[in-house]
């Protein structure tokens, strides 16, 4: 009765951040981010959709990533290989989602509850002596409707597994815990919990049979693309919230372009009678975009085809996120083309709309889509080749460590030359993507065309 009450609590008062004029989490040129954590990391799904964001956003700062998630972990494992993983990759941000494995898949449990609390809070107190900034992501969603249906299911690798029936409530205490904590130490907590749940209520009113999390404890694609979403969303400022807005309009006799400071606009040439203007531009970014398909490789996780960017239709991240935004105003009445690069948009618009704007960060057609598109499919590549294969070996060295008897020191240098070679490729990866995501400048007409 008193968890259920805590618990109650916790719901009443959760309020998820929300993003100010400063920026909470802005990496500069140079700066390593890691991304600690359980299985949940270590799928390298939420930290390459984070990854791909910042390739495109701000391609001129050389930022390197470098995940620390390792399956099965709690936080008690992720000291285990603290200076070794995290401290040797000298970070300046230190992200850490834990907390599905640490609760046990069980009901609330004081002295394992503690432990977690302990565990954290060493967690933090390492980061901080190693001069980094933390950053805590709450424990995500159990979606006990996937669980109760997959009962008996022999593909279901959980089958047969324990779990107590409010374990998602059990998540929600740790994660409500996690919040105070970050406030008494003055470190950002994402939600990930609540966005989660919501989108998934959400859903299932249209879809009863609708998850996110195939097997019950693992976001899938369009999960972990939620999940990506909420930490830009609650932790950016307004400054890397678009790609850009290309804006032409007549002022006087005159007609006049401008970009701001998201892009250049030159070589403006607007028709006599108004009915077609073109120009070129050169953007500072790329829009945030998502493959198709989450991975290329076989993986012991449940990942359904298709459905990395329903998560980031499920958020509107494309326009929240990512506004790639043309606004021709003054033209003369009728429908209009948009070309990009000699390319049609695919479709018309009314003079009047071009003149409010469109949004055109999601269409397929357009060549920074289709850049950004070639960006997101490389560094899907890195972390299926490269990324995934290094936490592999971190998890196996976890199982060498925990035997009797071994001399964990000596293992770890048995392991190290291959961990070491895996780390440069991953570097020589970041310096093909960030080559790939240079804006380069493009040509765009608009002509009526009926």
């Amino acid at each position: 009765m008193i968890f259920r009450c805590l618990v109650g609590l916790a719901f009443a008062v959760w309020i998820p951040l929300s993003w100010s004029q400063e920026a909470v989490f802005d990496p500069q040129d140079g700066d390593t981010v890691v991304f600690a954590g359980d299985s949940i990391t270590h799928q390298c799904l939420y930290t390459q959709y984070i990854e791909t964001f910042f390739y495109t956003r701000i391609p001129e700062r050389a930022i390197h990533f470098h995940n620390a998630g390792v399956r099965g972990d709690s936080a008690g494992d992720v000291l285990a290989r603290f200076d070794e993983d995290i401290a040797a990759a000298h970070p300046r941000y230190v992200t850490v989602l834990l907390g599905m494995n640490d609760g046990g898949y069980a009901g609330i449990d004081p002295e394992r509850f503690a432990k977690y609390q302990e565990g954290v809070t060493a967690l933090l107190d390492r980061i901080e002596a190693i001069g980094a900034k933390a950053i805590l992501l709450t424990p995500t969603m159990f979606d006990h409707q996937v669980a109760e249906k997959r009962r008996g299911d022999e593909t279901w690798r959980f089958n047969g597994k324990p779990f107590d029936a409010d374990y998602n409530a059990v998540l929600a205490f740790y994660g409500a815990w996690l919040r105070e904590e970050g406030r008494r130490r003055g470190v950002p907590v994402v939600d990930l919990w609540g966005p989660m749940n919501r989108l998934t209520a959400l859903q299932r009113r249209e879809d009863q049979e609708f998850t996110m999390i195939q097997d019950a404890i693992h976001p899938g694609p369009a999960g972990q693309a939620v999940m990506a979403f909420e930490f830009l969303d609650q932790l950016l400022g307004p400054e890397h919230r678009r790609v850009q807005n290309l804006t032409v309009v007549p002022r006087g006799s005159k007609w006049v372009a401008g970009g701001g400071k998201d892009a250049e606009i030159t070589q403006l040439e607007v028709g006599e009678e108004g009915s077609r203007a073109s120009f070129t531009y050169q953007s500072r970014a790329l829009p945030w975009v998502l493959p198709v398909e989450a991975s290329t490789r076989e993986q012991v996780w449940e990942l359904p085809a298709g459905r990395s960017r329903l998560g980031f239709a499920m958020t509107k991240a494309g326009h929240k996120l990512g506004g790639d935004v043309l606004k021709v105003a003054g033209l003369a009445p009728g429908s209009y083309e948009v070309r990009l690069e000699g390319k049609s948009l695919g479709q018309t618009w009314p003079h009047v709309t071009l003149g409010t704007k469109i949004e055109i960060q999601e269409n397929e057609s357009s060549p920074q889509f289709q850049q950004a598109l070639a960006v997101a499919e490389l560094n899907r590549e890195r972390n299926d080749l490269v990324i995934r294969p290094l936490r592999d070996v971190w998890q196996n060295f976890k199982g060498i460590r925990k035997k009797p008897g071994v001399d964990a020191e000596a293992e770890f240098a048995r392991l190290k030359p291959e961990i070491d070679a895996l780390i440069q490729q991953g570097r020589e990866y970041e310096e093909h993507i960030r080559a790939l995501a240079r804006p380069k400048p493009r040509t765009c007409v608009i002509e009526r065309v009926k």
